[in-house]
């Protein structure tokens, strides 16, 4: 018996189901991470020579809270995407669901360098930046909760966004980029990557600089990427459309000849 279709209402009430799936499994890992995050601040706060301080009575806690709800953002990652695919791959070709399976990989692969690459690079970089700054008239005095918001304000967005070549190469495998698109607005995307970097960074050019270059490149690498892919999706397209006019022309032959 064939599956009964679902109707508008039924896709409603699934994506219910798994956005409460995906946010009952945040707010758990949120509560396991938490006797934990004092260890996580420990070490996160380890390249701070001079200490940090606490300036309001409830810092320390609001810190540990933050550094539970970004363990939380990365642990729940699977779990977001596993709801996703779940509640997407009924509608998708056999071909999509291809790409799809293909990129999910090298997006933890990519998270993860990013995530390493902004903390053992780009954290220390900007941290000795702002500090070279201080004098003996203006010492360092950093609070806990400014310093877990500078580091998860970098950390994060940069795991986001090396992620960039995997979805351009995941749309243009599945027919919805081209090359020549993202040429065309190139430009555009440009003042987006800036846009985007001015809002997930902490509220400085420096921050900003670091996160929208290498997002840029990464931008340019896609197009590379989709370029290929394309190439090999059109050869890929003119094999099949060659395969069936065959096909066709071999069945015209015979009812010709009978």
């Amino acid at each position: 018996m064939a599956a009964k279709e679902m109707t508008y209402l039924d896709h409603i009430a699934e994506l219910r189901r798994r956005l409460i799936t995906v946010l009952v499994t945040f707010v758990l890992a949120m509560m396991a991470a938490f006797p934990f995050a004092g260890d996580i601040i420990d070490y996160l706060t380890a390249p701070v020579k001079d200490g940090l301080v606490v300036l309001r009575p409830a810092e320390a806690f609001y810190a540990h809270l933050q550094v539970s709800l970004a363990v939380a953002v990365v642990v729940n990652i699977p779990v977001l995407l596993y709801q996703l695919l779940a509640f997407i791959f009924p509608g998708l070709t056999p071909s999509e669901k291809k790409w799809v399976w293909l990129s999910i990989p090298p997006l933890i692969l990519l998270f993860v360098g990013g995530v390493l690459f902004a903390w053992f690079t780009v954290v220390p970089i900007i941290y000795r930046f702002f500090m070279g700054f201080t004098s003996e008239t203006l010492q360092p005095f950093i609070s806990v909760g400014n310093y877990i918001s500078f580091v998860s304000g970098i950390v994060l967005p940069f795991g986001i966004v090396f992620e960039l070549p995997v979805v351009i190469a995941l749309l243009t495998g599945m027919g919805l980029v081209t090359p020549s698109f993202l040429l065309r607005y190139r430009k555009y995307a440009v003042l987006i990557i800036f846009v985007m970097a001015a809002f997930l960074t902490p509220p400085d050019v420096v921050s900003q600089g670091f996160l929208a270059l290498p997002l840029i490149g990464l931008f340019e690498a896609s197009i590379g990427v989709s370029n290929v892919i394309h190439r090999r999706r059109q050869r890929a397209l003119a094999r099949l459309e060659a395969e069936l006019a065959a096909e066709e022309a071999a069945a015209e032959g015979t009812a010709g000849k009978d």
